[in-house]
C-alpha cells in the first residue's frame, strides 16, 4: 500500500481476510493517524495479522516516521530491522546495477553524512542536532546504584504538558552523565507526584538489604505553581527539594550538557529522555538554514536534566568569574577574557579555547574552576 491509498470502507473478500498489509514508503503518508485509520479498516474478521512498514528514514529528526520507529523499538510485538545496498551488492550486484553503486560511492566520498542517510538509512539528521554526544546503552541495576554523584530534576506539568522526573549519575572526572530513571505523569496532584518520587528514592544500599528512603537533593523548575508543589513535598513527604536557580541560564545549560564527553541514556529505563535528546535540533529560518536558536517544545526530560545540573552549571560560571577577578593582570585583559567566555561558551567547550586562555593565565588554573 502506497501513499494515496486511503480506503474509506473495508475491502470485501469472498473468502478470508487481509492478513498481510504492507506500507511501502511509510514516511510519505500523512502521519500515524492515517496509518491507523487504514489498519482499522483492514484488520477485521481475523485473529492473525502481519503488518510491514518499509521506508528510508527522513533526514528531519522529528519526522513522525522517525518518532514512530523509536516507539516501535520499545514494543515487544514489533521487530525493527535495517538493510541497505552493502548487504547485497557483494552477492547480487545485478539487483542494483553498476550506475547505482557508482553514484552511492561518489556520494560517500563527497558527503558521508548524506550517504549514510540516503543509502544506509541511518537516522543522521541534516546536521543540526543539539546533542551529538548522546550514547545509547542499557545499564544494569548495579551500575544504576553505584554512582557516587547523583542528580535529580523535576519539570512541572499537568496537561497536556506532562510532569517529568529524571535521575542521573554524574561522573565529573570523566565529564559523563548517565540517565537511568524517569517518571512521567499527567493530571497528578503534588501529593501523588511526591509519592512517586519518594518511591523512586527508596532503595537498598546493597543487594539483599532493607530498602529505605534516601535524602537525595531534588532540583525543580522554579515556577509559582512549582513552589506550592515543593511545599507539599517537604511538608507531607519529607523530600529535600529546592528550586533550580535558572537566572536566564537556558542556553548555557544546553551548551554545558552538549559539551559533555558523553550523555549515556538507557533507552529502556528512560525512553522519553532518549527520544528527546536524540531528536533535539536547532531552529531553522524560512529558507531551511540552521540558526543559532534552540526551539522550545518536546523537551520535558531535557528540562528536568537541566534543572538537575543547574547548580553545577552555575558553580562553574561563578568559579570561573572568581578566578578571573583574582588572577587577571589588568582590567583590559579581564574585560577581553570575559568577552571570550561569554561569546564562546568556554564552560561548554574548553579545549577549543585553550590557546587563548594561556594568553592571560595558566590553563591549570582554569581546569580547577571549570566543571
Amino acid at each position: 500500500m502506497n501513499r494515496g491509498t486511503s480506503p474509506v470502507h473495508r475491502p470485501k473478500f469472498g473468502r478470508g481476510y487481509a492478513a498481510v498489509v504492507w506500507f511501502e514508503e511509510l514516511d510519505q503518508f500523512d502521519g500515524i493517524d492515517t496509518v491507523r485509520s487504514i489498519l482499522n479498516s483492514l484488520r477485521r474478521s481475523g485473529d492473525d495479522f502481519w503488518i510491514f512498514y518499509t521506508y528510508n528514514p527522513p533526514r528531519t529528526l522529528w519526522s513522525w516516521a522517525n518518532h514512530e520507529e523509536l516507539e516501535r523499538e520499545r514494543r515487544s510485538d514489533t521487530l525493527v530491522g535495517r538493510s541497505s545496498y552493502p548487504d547485497v551488492v557483494g552477492t547480487h550486484p545485478e539487483w542494483l546495477g553498476a550506475p547505482f553503486v557508482e553514484e552511492a560511492e561518489y556520494l560517500r566520498d563527497v558527503d558521508e553524512r548524506a550517504w549514510r542517510s540516503e543509502y544506509l538509512g541511518e537516522l543522521t539528521g541534516p546536521g543540526g542536532s543539539v546533542f551529538d554526544n548522546v550514547a545509547e546503552r542499557q545499564l544494569t541495576d548495579a551500575q544504576c546504584s553505584g554512582f557516587s554523584h547523583t542528580r535529580n530534576g523535576v519539570d512541572w506539568g499537568w496537561f497536556p504538558d506532562p510532569w517529568r522526573f529524571v535521575r542521573c549519575g554524574w561522573v565529573p572526572g570523566e565529564r559523563r552523565m548517565f540517565l537511568f530513571q524517569e517518571l512521567s505523569a499527567n493530571r497528578k496532584t503534588p501529593a501523588e507526584t511526591g509519592a512517586m518520587v519518594a518511591e523512586a528514592l527508596t532503595y537498598a544500599d546493597e543487594p539483599g538489604g532493607d530498602p529505605c528512603q534516601h535524602d537525595e537533593l531534588i532540583w525543580a523548575d522554579d515556577t509559582p505553581g512549582g513552589k506550592q508543589s515543593m511545599a507539599v513535598w517537604r511538608r507531607e513527604l519529607g523530600l529535600r527539594v529546592r528550586p533550580a536557580r535558572k537566572s536566564n541560564m537556558r542556553r548555557l545549560s544546553y551548551e554545558w550538557l552538549a559539551g559533555m564527553r558523553e550523555i549515556v541514556i538507557d533507552p529502556v529505563r528512560c525512553p522519553l529522555a532518549y527520544e528527546e535528546f536524540r531528536l533535539k535540533e536547532f531552529e531553522r529560518d524560512r529558507d531551511g538554514t540552521w540558526v543559532d536558536e534552540i526551539p522550545d517544545g518536546n523537551d520535558h526530560s531535557i528540562d528536568a536534566v537541566r534543572y538537575a545540573v543547574m547548580d553545577d552549571v552555575l558553580r562553574g560560571r561563578r568559579g570561573l568569574s572568581g578566578a578571573l577577578f583574582h588572577h587577571a593582570g589588568n582590567k583590559k585583559q579581564l574585560s577581553y577574557f570575559l568577552l571570550i567566555v561569554s561569546e564562546s561558551s568556554l564552560t561548554a567547550r574548553r579545549p577549543s579555547m585553550s590557546s587563548l586562555c594561556m594568553r592571560f593565565f595558566p590553563w591549570s588554573l582554569l581546569s580547577r574552576v571549570l566543571p
